[in-house]
C-alpha cells in the first residue's frame, strides 16, 4: 500500500501533504441475559491532509482513483480556508522513518476461532447468572483490528497493525424493588490470554452487586477519601488529562495561564505520565496517526506541570516538542490530540498506611462514569466502604464525588505503591470515541472531597 500512497502524493506540489489508508475490522458478540447479537464488519478508506497557502484542509474517501481530483480540491480548499484565519497553519515534523509494526501477543485473537470466543463469553455470562439475585447481564466480546499505512511528503512511511480485544459489560442485580448494577471488564489489549481464566473478576463483581442491594448511601458532606486504582485513573484522565491535550488549551489564555509549564499543581510527591509504550494497556501503540513515534511524556513531576500532549499542528503552534499523540479513530477522521495511557506514578505508601491516613472517611471504588465542565468535575463510583479508625467498614452505594481540579490536586495527601491499569479503554472527544485510551494509578488519599 505504501507504493500506492507514494504515487498519490507525487501529485502534490504544495508545502506539505500526508495520506493515511486504514482498514478497520470489528467483531462484536453480546448477551443481554441471552445471546442478543453477533456481527463482523470491515470498512476501509483514505484520509488526506494538505497544507497549502497557509491553510490546511483534509478529506476522506474510499476510491483511490479519486485521489488526483481530491488532491486538487483539498489544496484549493486549504488556500481558501486561510482567508478566514488570523494566522497560518503549520506542522512540526518528525524525523522521517520507514517502519512496519505488527502485534506480537502471546495469543493473537485473530487466530482464535469465533466459536471459542463465543464459548468464553457464554461461560462468563452463565457464571454470573447462577447467583440468585442476578437478574440480567449486558456482556459483550469486542475486537478491533486496524491495518494502517501512513505516508507524508517528507518520506515518513509507517505501516502498522493494531489489535484490541476484551470482554466487558454490566451485571444487574434485583431484590424486590431494589436494583443495582456494576461493570466488569477484562482484556483491553492485543493478547487474548488476558481474557482466559478470569472467573474471579466476574464472580467478585456479581457478589458486590448482590451485596449492594442491602447497602446504604453515605450522608452528603465533605470527606477524606481513599480512591482505588480505577477511580484514580478516572480522576486523572477526566479532571486533569484533557487539560494536558494542547488543542483544548492553546487558544484559551485564561486556562493557559493556570496551566503554564512550571506551575505547581499538586504536592511534591505527585507524578503524572502519559505513555503509549505501556504494553498490554488499552492505550498502547508505537506510532500515532501522524506517523510520529509515541513517547513517554511526563506531565507533572514533583507536583509541577512539566509537559503537555501534542499533535504536529499544536507542537508547531505552541513551540513545544512532539509527543506522538495525534490520533484518529478511523479513516473518516483527521487526527486530534488524545491521551494514550495516562496514569499517576506509584508512591511509597502501602494500603494499610493509606487507610490510617484516612482515619475516618470513605474508601471509594471502581469508576461509574462522570462529567466535567471546565475545571469542575463530578464522578460516580460503583461502590465504596465506610472507613473508621483506619479500618474499612460497611459497604456503601450511590457514591458521587465532585470538586474543582486545581483545588483537589493540592488536597492529595498520600499515594500508594500499588499501581494498576483499567482493562477497558475509551474516551470521547470531538465526535471520536477512541477505544485505545487507558488510565490507571495507585490507591490515593485526597482530603476535603465533596460527596453527595
Amino acid at each position: 500500500m505504501i507504493d500506492e500512497l507514494k504515487k498519490g502524493l507525487s501529485l502534490c506540489d504544495d508545502k506539505y501533504a500526508d495520506i493515511r489508508y486504514e482498514e478497520d475490522e470489528m467483531t462484536r458478540m453480546s448477551y443481554r441475559k441471552e445471546l442478543e447479537s453477533f456481527y463482523n464488519s470491515v470498512q476501509n478508506g483514505f484520509h488526506l491532509r494538505v497544507l497549502a497557502g497557509g491553510g490546511m484542509c483534509s478529506a476522506s474517501f474510499n476510491n483511490r482513483e479519486d485521489l488526483p481530483r481530491i488532491m486538487k480540491e483539498t489544496s484549493a480548499a486549504a488556500k481558501i480556508g486561510r482567508k478566514y484565519r488570523d494566522r497560518e497553519i503549520d506542522f512540526k515534523l518528525a524525523k522521517p522513518v520507514t517502519d512496519r509494526v505488527l502485534p506480537a501477543p502471546r495469543e493473537n485473537p485473530r487466530q482464535v476461532p469465533l466459536e471459542e470466543k463465543l464459548r468464553l463469553l457464554t461461560h462468563y455470562n452463565r457464571l454470573v447468572l447462577k447467583m440468585p439475585t442476578i437478574q440480567s447481564t449486558i456482556l459483550y466480546y469486542y475486537e478491533w483490528v486496524k491495518n494502517k499505512s501512513y505516508l507524508n511528503t517528507e518520506n515518513n512511511a509507517v505501516e502498522q497493525q493494531q489489535v484490541i480485544c476484551g470482554i466487558s459489560g454490566e451485571i444487574i442485580a434485583r431484590d424486590g424493588k431494589s436494583m443495582e448494577n456494576v461493570r466488569a471488564s477484562v482484556g483491553g489489549c492485543e493478547d487474548f490470554t488476558m481474557l482466559r481464566n478470569r472467573e474471579d473478576v466476574f464472580e467478585r463483581k456479581a457478589q458486590i452487586v448482590s451485596d449492594l442491594l442491602r447497602a446504604e448511601k453515605p450522608a452528603s458532606g465533605t470527606y477524606r477519601v481513599l480512591l482505588n486504582q480505577p477511580m484514580v485513573g478516572l480522576f486523572i484522565h477526566e479532571a486533569f488529562g484533557h487539560f494536558s491535550e494542547a488543542d483544548l488549551v492553546k487558544d484559551n489564555p485564561g486556562l493557559l495561564k493556570r496551566l503554564r509549564i512550571g506551575n505547581q499543581l499538586g504536592p511534591d510527591f505527585l507524578n503524572v505520565v502519559d505513555d503509549p509504550a505501556q504494553y498490554g494497556r488499552p492505550g498502547y501503540y508505537v506510532y500515532d496517526d501522524e506517523g510520529v513515534r509515541g513517547t513517554r511524556t511526563t506531565l507533572i513531576k514533583n507536583g509541577v506541570l512539566t509537559g503537555r500532549l501534542h499533535s504536529m499542528e499544536t507542537a508547531a503552534d505552541m513551540g513545544e516538542d512532539l509527543t506522538g499523540n495525534g490520533i484518529a479513530v478511523g479513516w473518516r477522521h483527521t487526527p486530534i490530540v488524545r491521551m494514550s495511557n495516562i496514569f499517576v506514578e506509584p508512591g511509597e505508601m502501602d494500603f494499610e498506611s493509606l487507610l490510617d491516613l484516612v482515619g475516618t472517611g470513605l474508601y471509594i471504588c471502581d469508576a461509574k462514569g462522570g462529567s466535567t465542565m471546565g475545571d469542575e468535575f463530578a464522578f460516580g463510583a460503583q461502590y465504596g466502604f465506610e472507613v473508621r479508625r483506619g479500618k474499612t467498614g460497611k459497604l456503601l452505594k450511590g457514591i458521587n464525588m465532585s470538586g474543582n481540579l486545581f483545588v483537589t490536586m493540592k488536597k492529595i495527601l498520600g499515594i500508594g505503591d500499588d499501581i494498576r491499569f483499567g482493562e477497558r479503554g475509551g474516551c470521547g472527544k470531538d465526535g471520536q470515541t477512541n477505544p485505545q485510551s487507558g488510565s490507571g494509578g495507585p490507591h490515593t488519599v485526597i482530603d476535603d472531597v465533596i460527596i453527595g
